[in-house]
């Protein structure tokens, strides 16, 4: 209870701040609302309990209000529009500033945007989490998320093709996520081609990169596993890097109720001393099936919200298979997780279930090397 009255003091705090921004806009035309709460609870045991080297293989439960984000979209003039976002997480006890950019559409090749947004990196990445497919992102994900960042950038889409590249600034770097304001830069682009999209069946092919100045910060890879009320089960070893450069590559394919996404990532880290330089790699492979007669929405180059085709909503089974080698230098590990999910979504509301198994092998792998996990969300979108 204390909790949930926690979260509506805030939602109420945040809801009212936007709503009265609202109202200062009050002359201008075309003004959105909209935002998320999700709900989660986390049952689990073995390598999602570790602490150092204590392995408590005891279960534990843990239940967060996961996140609550705002957003509000308005017209500036003739072309220009803005967004703001704000997101609240519990584990953290943090509200952040998400999105907040000006955008140009007056150039007929592409739009530019102006501000904080998310690098582009990744269909799985660029993919909204509450349109995701399962609670938490894959291992691989994870692990070469970018996260928002102050910058610029040029994009266009339409049903046939999408492409963005822009130039952020970023400070210490961190693979759960990248803190702005340390002068150090980065290029980051995607690409995508949709040669078949028709009405029953896409088919998508993607690709990315990010070339990033690190100028000697602390560089390390974390990631929980798939299980967000745990510890970081995967968490290398830190040294001082000058320069990153990773890429991915994407593929999706939707024929009615059935969807197969695969992605392979390849991170290249070089060390301030040589002997720390450091290669990453890592993939998933997702399927997905609707035991109702609704199909996964593809728009522009990444995955929309399911819209049930009838009132009694819609059934879809998920199952997802991930890995991340994350081992090198004689440091780190190699995780392999194993997903299988049950999602039902009608109109706003989003129930999930998620059963999860990670395995662990490497170099800073203890005598415990394997957990289970059971997960729940519930979803709110308006």
């Amino acid at each position: 209870m204390k909790n949930i009255a926690k979260f509506f003091v805030l939602f109420t705090a945040l809801f009212s701040g936007l709503f009265s921004a609202g109202q200062a806009f009050a002359e201008i035309d075309n003004i959105e609302y909209g935002g998320s709460v999700f709900y989660d609870v986390d049952s689990f045991d073995g390598v999602y309990n570790a602490e150092g080297a204590v392995i408590n293989i005891e279960r534990d439960r843990v239940s967060e209000l996961r996140r609550a984000q705002l957003y509000l979209k308005f017209d500036l003039a003739d072309n220009w529009s803005s967004k703001l976002q704000l997101g609240y997480s519990e584990k953290s006890s943090e509200t952040k500033v998400k999105d907040a950019y000006v955008r140009y559409k007056g150039w007929g090749f592409a739009d530019i945007t102006i501000g904080q947004d998310k690098e582009p990196f990744s269909l799985g990445l660029m993919t909204s989490l509450k349109n995701s497919n399962a609670i938490e992102r894959n291992i691989a994900s994870q692990a070469f998320r970018l996260g928002r960042n102050l910058g610029i950038n040029l994009a266009s889409a339409n049903k046939d093709y999408s492409w963005t590249v822009g130039l952020y600034e970023v400070g210490e770097y961190g693979s759960d996520t990248t803190q702005g304001g340390g002068g150090k830069l980065a290029v980051t682009g995607r690409f995508s081609l949709t040669p078949i999209n028709d009405i029953g069946q896409v088919l998508h092919l993607g690709t990315s990169f990010s070339v990033r100045d690190l100028d000697g910060a602390e560089f390390e890879v974390e990631s929980n596993a798939e299980v967000h009320g745990s510890v970081d089960v995967l968490d290398t070893r830190n040294f001082q890097a000058d320069s990153l450069n990773q890429y991915a590559l994407e593929s999706a394919w939707i024929k009615d109720r059935l969807a197969l996404v695969g992605e392979a990532y390849h991170q290249d880290v070089k060390g301030t001393l040589d002997s720390d330089s450091a290669t990453y790699t890592g993939y998933y492979v997702e399927g997905s099936y609707f035991l109702t007669n609704d199909s996964l929405r593809y728009k522009k180059g990444r995955f929309a919200a399911v819209k049930p085709n009838a009132d009694s909503g819609a059934w879809q089974l998920v199952l997802r298979h991930s890995y991340l080698d994350a081992e090198d230098n004689l440091d780190g590990m190699e995780v392999t997780n194993s997903m299988l999910g049950v999602n039902y979504y009608r109109k706003a509301i989003k129930l999930m279930v998620n059963v999860t198994r990670t395995e662990l092998a490497g170099y800073d792998v203890e005598e415990f090397d394997r957990g289970d996990a059971v997960s729940f969300r519930a979803q709110y979108r308006f």
